[in-house]
């Protein structure tokens, strides 16, 4: 029998030996903070848009009709009235497009 000294020296010598690892056997990546990860969704949606425009966009992708996101954007009535005409530009339907895609699920 071995004594209270001895007992813990054996444990530790009859423990598995594990491979030593070190921080560069993992690939590095950076956590990003909430207003880094708040700073790159905005970032991604400018893309050459005006604030109304970009506002417009939050009101479609929110659930609301053309006439209603260009009102809650800040544009006039006739401007509402003439979506097609006078918001829908080609890189607004594309930023549209763009991001309806990326916050569309892919599992169907």
């Amino acid at each position: 029998m071995t004594g209270w000294i001895e007992s813990p020296l054996l444990a530790a010598r009859i423990q598995p030996n594990y491979k030593t690892i070190r921080s560069d056997d993992f690939p590095s990546f950076e956590l990003s903070t909430p207003e880094q990860e708040l700073e790159q969704r905005r970032s991604d949606l400018r893309n050459g848009l005006t604030n109304r425009q970009r506002l417009f966009l939050f009101g479609k992708l929110s659930g609301l009709n053309d006439k209603d996101a260009a009102l809650a954007a800040g544009y006039s009535v006739s401007v509402a009235e003439n979506t097609k005409q006078r918001i829908w530009k080609p890189q607004v339907r594309t930023e549209y497009e763009r991001v309806r895609h990326n916050l569309t699920p892919t599992e169907v």
